[in-house]
């Protein structure tokens, strides 16, 4: 009986041997066969993704820059303009709008008194048009000639353009002309020149007679001061 149990026994492990060892040389031939295909797609990708990669940044490197990347360049201020007779400035009221505790300029802007004039278009949302407020004011105390200085507003949204005004410090903007959005503001600036959804900061030098003799884009810098001096006639 011993000797039976025993060669069934080795009839057992010999079939579990020969069954393991079949199983891993089958798994061994499939990894081996699906290996090269595995390796080839993820080369395959990587060579498509880095080929992707460097034709956009070759791409990007050769585009020319646009309009809204390339720096703008402004010429001398009024070029051209003050040769010409100029406009008549809008003699009618138009909206205002002041800080509680300051008071509305008059209903119309005013352009007599033998004064140069200058009238800066801005908003509340500008930048631009509220770092160069204070500069605009002080070029106002400097100018030797005749001169005054005028701010119209071009805001959408009247809270906005209200909490402005009222956070100013006394010497700051506290009380504007204000040309609402539609037929008031359109019309307006259509009688000056100026397109109804202008750049701003904009600018507009009215001489003593009341005419729109120039107008001007984007914010003013200090090295202006000296050409507006010279606009104004020294």
């Amino acid at each position: 009986m011993s000797g039976k149990f025993e060669n069934a026994c080795g009839v057992v492990r010999d079939a579990l041997l020969f069954a393991l060892v079949t199983g891993v040389l089958g798994l061994a031939g499939c990894e081996q066969k699906k290996a090269p295909s595995v390796t080839n797609e993820r080369s395959q990708a990587v060579l498509g993704t880095a080929t992707a990669t460097a034709t956009a940044a070759a791409a990007t490197a050769m585009a020319p820059a646009t309009a809204s990347t390339a720096p703008k360049k402004r010429g001398p201020l009024c070029a051209g303009q003050m040769e010409k007779s100029g406009r008549d400035l809008p003699r009618s009221a138009i909206s205002r709008a002041a800080a509680p505790d300051a008071s509305e300029p008059p209903s119309t802007i005013p352009t007599s008194g033998g004064k140069w004039t200058w009238i800066n278009f801005w908003a509340a949302w500008c930048v631009p048009c509220k770092e160069e407020m204070p500069r605009l004011k002080g070029w106002e105390q400097k100018l030797t000639k005749p001169f005054r200085l005028v701010f119209v507003s071009l805001d959408d949204d009247e809270r906005q353009l209200r909490d402005f005004l009222a956070a100013q410090p006394p010497s700051g903007v506290r009380s504007t002309y204000w040309l609402k959005d539609g037929k008031e503001r359109e019309q307006w600036l259509d009688d000056v020149g100026i397109e109804k959804e202008p750049e701003l900061p904009a600018h507009i030098l009215v001489d003593p007679r009341g005419k729109a003799r120039c107008v001007i884009h984007g914010a003013m810098e200090d090295a202006d001061y000296s050409e507006v001096v010279k606009l104004l006639g020294g």
